[in-house]
């Protein structure tokens, strides 16, 4: 059963399913590379890693006394983007007037805790993992990035994979822009 896009309803992620321990550690090494990819500055490899649907939100994190609240907003976002837009974003990347991609930031994604769920009723799996990235564009320029990230992912046999949503959860109340920038 093919599951409806995940762009349908702008509030709507995939509930996590039964645990699926048997596909970490090929879905580990999909997402190891894929962070390769962003590393290397490889962007249309990544692109190429992305469903056509693809569809990326950071919602807005919340600072909330009662633990069992919600730390992040179901419906407002910090940013979001398709695989359009990041393709436009990245296709400047290295044009001669891109003076804020000047100098290039070197970029780190250390992905940890990856933990597979399958999706009820759907062909697809959620992945949840920690991430830290870090940039760095000089030492007055540098960003570190925490959060939990969550991934549905397409699969496409033989441990190959396409990634149409992400969502990231920010461990910080106030995202810096450096922040904000860098953690695809």
């Amino acid at each position: 059963m093919a599951e409806p896009a995940v762009g349908a309803d702008p509030t709507a992620f995939p509930e996590r399913g039964a645990r699926r321990a048997d596909l970490d550690r090929v879905v580990t090494a999909f997402l190891v590379e894929e962070a390769a990819a962003l590393d290397e500055a490889r962007y249309d490899d990544w692109l190429d890693l992305l469903e056509p649907d693809f569809l990326y939100r950071v919602p807005v994190p919340l600072l909330r006394e009662d633990p069992a609240l919600p730390r992040h907003s179901a419906t407002a976002v910090l940013f979001e983007a398709t695989k359009r837009t990041l393709r436009l974003k990245l296709g400047r990347v290295d044009l001669r007037h891109a003076w804020s991609d000047r100098p290039a930031a070197t970029t780190r994604h250390f992905l940890g805790g990856v933990r597979v769920f399958a999706v009820p009723g759907a062909d697809t799996v959620r992945v949840d993992a920690n991430l830290l990235v870090t940039a760095n564009r000089g030492v007055e320029h540098s960003a570190l990035v925490t959060a939990s990230r969550q991934d549905v992912l397409v699969p496409r046999g033989g441990g190959d994979y396409r990634v149409r949503a992400r969502r990231v959860l920010l461990d910080v109340e106030v995202p810096t822009v450096e922040q904000l920038s860098i953690i695809f």
